[in-house]
């Protein structure tokens, strides 16, 4: 798939710790897949282990779900045009575990993209 554009046009406001970028802009012809939303659950469909109250397993477990769609697919977060999350609490403290959790639950060669989408 790839091809994407990811960019921050001039004036525009920065992203926010510069997690993500502004716009992605999809090449004439190319197929679309819209991933439906994730949650921290095993193979089996339940919360994982350990995961209640624990913002960084559930982030970590999170992107491994969704990684291993994209796999599924054939594709790589080069080719993901947005992704999003939902927290019913937030904080620095919570968003610091849910960053570091994603880190490392993106394939190493993968992580500079994982920034771009």
């Amino acid at each position: 798939m790839s091809g994407l554009l990811h960019v921050n046009p001039e004036g525009s406001a920065p992203p926010y710790k510069d997690l993500f970028s502004n716009v992605t802009i999809i090449p004439p012809g190319a197929k679309v897949a819209y991933v439906s939303t994730q949650w921290a659950c095993d193979s089996t469909g339940q919360l994982i282990e350990g995961g209640k109250g624990n913002f960084h397993a559930q982030a970590k477990q999170t992107w491994l779900n969704a990684f291993t769609i994209l796999k599924g697919l054939g594709c790589t977060m080069k080719d993901v045009v947005h992704r999003g999350n939902r927290h019913y609490e937030f904080s620095e403290e919570i968003a610091k575990k849910c960053i570091e959790g994603s880190i490392e639950a993106c394939p190493p060669e993968q992580l500079e993209d994982f920034f771009k989408s």
